[in-house]
């Protein structure tokens, strides 16, 4: 169609079964359902969760600093000199990871998709049922590739059902004349992601809700608890936003059948996140937005910035220790090596407390080394 055109998924979370599904603005004038496959579109920033994610699981944390600057030629391990800007056009200096998801920072997701690794993300975006032939290139960090509505929202569950994806469905049963089922809806679920880093990607979720990308949901009315994240692409050509509570995911796409862009400086905020917070404030009355609680067990600790390690009175003195509640798989191991000096107590019991859990896969120390000095 030759106007705006848009499209929702609504997924209960307890079940997989879609609650609602809106093809399009008028299915008179069009009966192509843009929330179903073959309708597929570039997803943009709101791949990213799962990019940050598998960083989370391979030992990155939320306060480790990264640089916002421009992507340096070369930098990029077989990317050439591809250098993807941010989409306001600026740049910043070291922040936090957590600033890179919630404000939808391009430069920053990339070195975070490093952290991850190609293979891994590739393999999640597989796993996760968004598609089959995600191309093996660092741009997938930032969602360059496509997907369709419903396998996107279907995804998302992962972050409320910790990290557990099951599979979405539209019949729950089919009987014959005797009342006798003839179908039944498969179930179907599988471990997707750690359930203790999936709670981290989660928890910054809900600041792009208070602080970030998606801020303007209270002044557009909604106040429950819930976390989501914005998407556009390139050019302004798609506008998303998918988002949950501990009931309900729904995922909307804003867009023209032939890409264009829509408007100047159309972000997902701007154009599905207004739809997204009517239908969820609805959606409330009959699935109820609770506060989210982590799905593990949580302890506090003292981390250094630069490190990732548990911080040392050398890394108090160089401003970069900071308290944070991890899962407990999640803790470091050992104390900082870049400063030095003596393990903080907080460091020290948690050092204890981490003897008692599951040796960290090996994995996690080759990422580590890779990230930090470039070698594997």
């Amino acid at each position: 169609m030759p106007y705006l055109e848009g499209a929702l998924v609504a997924i209960d979370n307890n079940s997989g079964g879609i609650r609602a599904l809106v093809g399009g603005r008028d299915y008179k004038q069009s009966k192509f359902n843009r929330a179903l496959a073959p309708a597929n579109r570039q997803i943009g920033s709101s791949f990213k969760p799962f990019v940050y994610t598998l960083a989370f699981m391979h030992g990155l944390l939320p306060g480790a600093a990264v640089s916002d600057g421009p992507i340096e030629p070369g930098e990029i391990q077989g990317a050439g000199n591809w250098s993807p800007g941010n989409s306001d056009g600026k740049y910043g200096g070291i922040e936090p990871v957590s600033y890179g998801l919630i404000h939808s920072r391009n430069t920053m997701s990339v070195r975070v998709g490093e952290f991850a690794g190609l293979d891994d993300v590739q393999k999640v975006a597989n796993t996760l049922g968004l598609s089959q032939t995600v191309p093996h290139g660092a741009a997938i960090y930032i969602g360059s590739f496509e997907t369709d509505l419903k396998s996107l929202t279907s995804a998302y569950t992962v972050f409320p059902n910790a990290g557990v994806r099951k599979q979405s469905y539209i019949i729950e049963r089919i009987d014959d004349t005797d009342h006798n089922p003839i179908y039944r809806s498969a179930h179907v679920t599988l471990p997707a992601l750690d359930p203790g880093a999936a709670w981290m990607t989660s928890r910054l979720m809900e600041d792009v809700l208070t602080s970030g990308t998606a801020a303007s949901a209270r002044s557009l009315g909604f106040k429950l608890p819930a976390a989501g994240k914005t998407g556009t692409t390139n050019d302004f050509k798609d506008a998303w936003f998918v988002g949950y509570t501990t009931s309900i995911t729904c995922g909307v796409w804003v867009g023209f059948d032939q890409p264009v862009t829509i408007i100047p400086r159309g972000y997902g905020a701007a154009l599905a996140l207004p739809v997204w917070t009517q239908v969820m404030n609805k959606a409330a009355q009959r699935y109820p937005a609770k506060e989210f609680q982590p799905p593990v067990q949580l302890q506090h600790a003292t981390v250094c910035s630069i490190s990732n390690a548990n911080a040392t009175d050398g890394c108090s003195a160089a401003g970069t220790a900071y308290d944070i509640d991890l899962p407990v798989d999640r803790i470091p191991r050992g104390s900082c090596q870049v400063h030095g000096g003596t393990q903080l107590l907080v460091g020290q019991k948690l050092q204890q407390i981490g003897q008692k859990v599951e040796a960290v896969p090996k994995s996690i120390f080759q990422s580590f080394r890779r990230f930090f000095t470039g070698k594997k």
